[in-house]
């Protein structure tokens, strides 16, 4: 006997939507549970951008009166303006590898966007926008690094059986800084600069505020067209989002180009945290920030999350230069490796300079799109 129970971010059920996670894998040594209260912040809307775009609301199954699925199905209504969509997201999916329990979870969550007037769902994003949680994982094994999806290997094949559609496909790129030989690459970085008349500045840790509307500026012209998930944010997100990450950010791998005082690209990466949060099991008390404390200066990855750089300026080898910046940081930190993700499989341009540094397609994510109205016809 199944049962649907919904209800919205402010209910106290989202506490137990967010333990099934750790009840589904906590015998699997390669999962690195997120800090339970950062997840509930996030589910709750505080400092969350994509919920203050529009509604959103929770779903959990349960079978014989026990927990056994659950998916967070929200609208982003600024996306559907710009874009002209009538498209809604699911994130959060979790399900026993049980394709009526699956069905059950999936139609109740098809049919509050059918009700709010949408034609189509993706997923699964981020419930913030971001990498975390954005697909399936459908190639590749190991534990996940900072910040990216880890999923049930049946996933796919549930959410296809049910009716969704490959949407995109978004690589994860694995690079041994060991083999890499920098002087190289140095003398052709320092030709493009003069060339070019751009120079890489470190993003200020202290000046938080300055660099997100420098960034903010590189966005609006540099989000692809073609993205049926995101927009350029709001200087109020990406603000937000740079703070969040301050958490982690030592003052270094991450930069600013600039041709005078015009932002012109940057690039994000953050040492690899989840080799921390292995070890913390989702809690910063009662020793939780000691672990933290200990282990962060053991760190020897690195995730690259991000470069962006003006179209009118991507022939300048603006993202070569950042990525040397980038790795002339590794090596004095003794940071031996690189995963670089998640670039989508048509980000051609990242993907050829990823690939220049050595890089290696080693794990691919999977997004799913539906059509709402295929369901109102069966």
């Amino acid at each position: 006997m199944y049962e649907v129970k919904q209800f919205d971010k402010d209910s106290k059920m989202v506490k137990s939507f967010v333990r099934l996670e750790y009840k589904m894998y906590k015998d699997d040594e390669d999962w690195v549970p997120m800090l339970k209260g950062d997840t509930k912040k996030t589910l709750k809307g505080k400092d969350n951008p994509l919920f203050e775009n529009g509604e959103q609301v929770f779903f959990m199954v349960y079978k014989d009166n026990e927990a056994v699925g659950r998916v967070l199905v929200g609208i982003d209504e600024e996306l559907n303006r710009i874009r002209g969509f009538k498209q809604g997201y699911f994130s959060m999916f979790e399900c026993t590898d049980d394709i009526d329990a699956c069905t059950k979870l999936m139609d109740a969550a098809c049919d509050w966007l059918d009700e709010k007037g949408m034609n189509r769902v993706i997923g699964p994003l981020s419930p913030s926008n971001g990498d975390d949680r954005k697909g399936f994982v459908i190639e590749g094994d190991g534990p996940p690094v900072l910040l990216n999806a880890y999923t049930k290997d049946y996933y796919p094949k549930l959410i296809e059986k049910y009716g969704f559609a490959k949407n995109d496909d978004h690589y994860a790129y694995w690079i041994d800084v060991r083999k890499f030989t920098l002087k190289r690459h140095e003398r052709v970085c320092e030709y493009a600069k003069k060339r070019g008349g751009f120079r890489v500045d470190r993003m200020n840790p202290k000046d938080i505020e300055n660099d997100a509307k420098d960034i903010k500026q590189i966005l609006d012209k540099s989000v692809p067209e073609e993205w049926d998930y995101l927009t350029a944010p709001s200087l109020t997100a990406v603000t937000k989002e740079f703070k969040e990450l301050q958490t982690f950010y030592t003052g270094r791998f991450c930069f600013i180009a600039r041709i005078g005082d015009k932002p012109v690209g940057f690039f994000v990466a953050l040492p690899d945290y989840n080799e921390v949060l292995k070890r913390m099991n989702g809690r910063i008390l009662p020793v939780g920030w000691a672990k933290f404390l200990y282990y962060k200066r053991k760190i020897k990855g690195a995730r690259a999350m991000i470069q962006m750089v003006d179209e009118e300026y991507r022939n300048l080898g603006i993202n070569h230069a950042m990525f040397v910046e980038f790795f002339k940081d590794l090596m004095e930190t003794k940071t031996y490796y690189i995963e670089a993700s998640c670039i989508d499989e048509e980000n051609m341009t990242s993907r050829i300079g990823v690939e220049k540094f050595g890089g290696k397609i080693y794990r691919t994510y999977r997004t799913y799109q539906y059509n709402i109205g295929e369901k109102k016809k069966a």
